[in-house]
């Protein structure tokens, strides 16, 4: 499943960058090829709308509140340069690290983290996969910070506001290292888990 989500990724992230590929033509007498390999051939066809159909299950997609395009640079930070512009609402290639708000995706290339949201829906119940990070707030931020303070984790001075800050990411962090989780700070399926919020 990971590699059909990889594959979509990147299939968008290939329309977005305006990726194109040139192959060299090939000359098929279709009229003399025995009826198994038209069969092959529709099997073929068959598997690959399966696989294009099949969105990626984890995908973040881009969410800039002024709905342009968001800038992939070549560090974590505003002064780093710009490699090129995401457009709103494009699927991202996956997150292999974090600093603060801004990601690393596979491509080497950094996101700014408050801009993207998971492409699956972010809210509890609506079949959609719950991922908080920094930036994020509301009652689903304030439940979480709620669960970690039960835990003994301090979530920050503010207490359980609904503020996904640097000490809520913190605690996070701590959380993940103790548990043997990838220590991202950001608040993903198994996190949920381990806390047995899911």
């Amino acid at each position: 499943m990971e590699a059909f989500a990889y594959t979509q990724a990147y299939t968008s992230y290939e329309e977005a960058m305006g990726i194109e590929y040139e192959f060299p033509e090939m000359a098929l007498n279709w009229k003399r090829l025995p009826s198994s390999a038209w069969m092959g051939a529709v099997a073929i066809a068959v598997m690959a709308a399966a696989v294009s159909s099949t969105a990626p299950a984890h995908a973040l997609e881009v969410r800039t509140p002024s709905g342009r395009c968001l800038n992939a640079r070549y560090g974590p930070g505003v002064n780093y340069g710009v490699h090129t512009c995401v457009r709103n609402g494009a699927t991202l290639l996956p997150m292999v690290e974090n600093q603060g708000s801004w990601m690393k995706l596979s491509s080497g290339r950094w996101v700014y983290g408050p801009y993207t949201s998971n492409g699956g829906g972010s809210r509890p119940g609506t079949g959609g996969v719950l991922l908080l990070r920094p930036g994020a707030r509301g009652s689903a931020v304030s439940s979480f910070q709620r669960r970690l303070d039960t835990l003994g984790y301090n979530v920050g001075s503010a207490g359980t506001d609904g503020v996904f800050g640097p000490s809520t990411a913190s605690a996070v962090r701590s959380f993940q290292r103790r548990n043997g989780l990838l220590v991202d700070g950001i608040v993903g399926p198994r996190t949920l888990r381990a806390m047995g919020l899911s």
